[in-house]
């Protein structure tokens, strides 16, 4: 149970990150420390990013309560598909995305209609100045509602509410123009993709 929804709470993550194809954010390269608060439990992520944003992996990392046991999920960005493998029995996913993430640097008025989204102000998050938005997205028949702060395309804060649950993630720090390693784009050998 916990598992399936750490996966679909990492699904519903995925709108503020969008498809591989587009140059999607305005820092070439990046590695960005985050905390996630969900359920009482905290994990660490860690956001590569490179080639403006057209090669993305998220690496999660964190305890499952009463099992004492520790996972680590790497969700790598393919287009209209991610990929979550669990790094530590070596099985993997592919979904195809639903829809289309939100693209903050075009936000269009059909986006935000679609969204509801809403401009709500500037904040400081990390260092950086982020501008601030509300919305609300279904994926996958879920219903989530959203506060997102974005630097240059980037999402540094979040505080979604779905299903009776709220989840937060926050930057804690960013390394800008630091190529990360080709390996984090890549499905590691030995991994089986169900």
């Amino acid at each position: 149970m916990y598992k399936k929804l750490v996966f679909a709470v990492c699904l519903l993550m995925t709108v503020f990150a969008l498809p591989a194809q587009e140059a999607r954010y305005e820092v070439k390269s990046a590695i960005i420390q985050k905390t996630m608060e969900m359920m009482g439990q905290q994990m660490e992520n860690i956001q590569y990013i490179d080639d403006y944003g057209s090669k993305e992996t998220i690496v999660m990392k964190m305890t499952i309560p009463g099992a004492g046991s520790s996972i680590e999920v790497r969700t790598i960005n393919k287009g209209d598909t991610i990929i979550s493998i669990n790094m530590t029995n070596k099985t993997g996913q592919r979904t195809v995305l639903p829809e289309k993430p939100v693209n903050f640097r075009k936000i269009t008025p059909e986006i935000k209609e679609k969204y509801e989204l809403k401009e709500e102000g500037q904040e400081q998050i990390a260092g950086k100045m982020c501008n601030k938005y509300s919305m609300v997205v279904t994926q996958m028949g879920v219903k989530a509602s959203s506060t997102v702060w974005i630097w240059k395309g980037i999402t540094l804060k979040s505080v979604t509410s779905v299903s009776g649950m709220t989840v937060t993630e926050l930057t804690t720090g960013i390394l800008e123009n630091v190529a990360p390693s080709a390996e984090f784009f890549t499905i590691p050998d030995g991994v089986t993709i169900q």
